[in-house]
């Protein structure tokens, strides 16, 4: 019996040094790997990213978690990746090793791990990027990465890599990333540049940043700017589906449901009343998650904080009766909701903003609308 585990044993180190190896060999084909992380924006930072340098002439390849996991392949057809059981950062491994095979030039990976200790070893053992982006830092895995913002940013920057270039969405923790630059030999950049147009897009911050990204590796920041015009967007970005409810009223349901912190909310919500929406009526839908309750919390803050900028707050998800005792003595606009039939009874044109998490019944409400709605980007 001891001989049998000792030979398990040894093979298992066999095809751990084995593996390391051939990582290794993988990972000295590829020029460049950018390593896209923060709280927000991740997917999407990648995508534009992606679409800023392909010209025809390199070989750029990218992998996203998103609203599910895919990679755009070098021929620029987006793919589903197949997983079996939960997704796992060695999942990293089998991708730079088929963008080995591809010849690929560019690499663009979004950052798998939310725990520090795994961005550590994701970045050191793993990725080894040139670049790494930090899109944002915001309140958000409160009890993975930490209960407060610079707790957070701390986590965030377990992923800067030695001797490259980290780029940052916001200037916030500008000081601090500098600081952990200098250690690892790393220049650290903000984007600045941030121009009105880039909102055609997507959020002004998210365009620039990946223009300041495409710029550094030879890109013209307006030829980045016009081939982002048409990246491949997730299917969780933001999205406007109208319909008319049985008064035949024009009802608007904007699905901010992947956009499930309150800052990016607010930021949501600012963005399209600056662009979109005329003097209709605004309500906010709250779709909440039974294992997310710190987040559920921020929510309830943040339903104080604005409550009076809407009509009425519908409240869905799996938390809705929690959330309902929470508020029920210091607001009267909350109303439970299980499906869509109050959007049917709304007397006046009408938007409602979807926030919160889009898991259970965010993904039931959100299908309702899709299948008898105008589906509007």
């Amino acid at each position: 019996m001891e001989t049998v585990v000792f030979g398990l044993i040894l093979i298992y180190i066999f095809f751990i040094l084995y593996e390391k190896k051939e990582l290794e060999k993988n990972r000295k084909k590829i020029k460049f790997i950018i390593h896209i992380n923060g709280i927000r924006g991740k997917s999407t930072v990648s995508r534009l990213i992606d679409a800023g340098l392909r010209d025809g002439n390199r070989k750029v390849f990218t992998k996203v978690t998103g609203t599910s996991p895919k990679y755009i392949d070098i021929d620029g057809i987006e793919k589903d990746i197949k997983r079996r059981g939960k997704a796992n950062i060695r999942e990293q491994i089998k991708i730079i090793k088929h963008a080995a095979k591809r010849n690929v030039e560019i690499l663009i990976l979004e950052c798998m791990a939310v725990k520090p200790e795994l961005q550590k070893i994701c970045e050191e053992k793993i990725i080894k990027a040139n670049i790494a982006v930090i899109t944002n830092v915001r309140e958000d895995h409160l009890d993975e990465m930490g209960a407060t913002l610079d707790e957070i940013a701390k986590s965030l920057g377990e992923m800067v890599p030695k001797n490259g270039k980290l780029f940052l969405g916001e200037g916030h923790y500008f000081d601090f990333y500098k600081e952990m630059g200098n250690i690892r030999k790393t220049k650290v950049f903000v984007s600045k540049r941030l121009k009105q147009e880039y909102e055609e897009i997507d959020f002004i911050e998210n365009v620039a940043l990946a223009i300041e990204v495409c710029y550094s590796l030879g890109v013209d920041r307006d030829v980045a700017f016009e081939r982002m015009k048409n990246y491949k967007r997730d299917l969780g970005v933001l999205r406007e589906l109208e319909f008319k409810n049985k008064f035949g009223k024009n009802i608007s349901f904007i699905n901010a449901l992947a956009a499930n912190d309150p800052d990016s909310t607010q930021k949501i919500i600012e963005m399209y009343n600056r662009t979109s929406g005329g003097e209709r009526k605004r309500y906010l839908m709250i779709n909440n998650r039974r294992d997310r309750i710190s987040r559920m919390q921020q929510f309830v803050e943040f339903t104080k904080r604005y409550e009076k900028n809407f009509e009425k707050i519908f409240i869905s998800g799996e938390n809705k009766n929690i959330f309902y005792r929470e508020l029920k003595n210091q607001s009267s606009k909350l109303e439970i909701i299980d499906g869509i039939e109050r959007f049917e009874t709304l007397k006046e044109d009408s938007i409602i903003f979807a926030v919160g998490n889009i898991c259970g019944k965010g993904k039931e409400i959100v299908s309702l609308i899709e299948n008898r709605g105008i589906h509007n980007e």
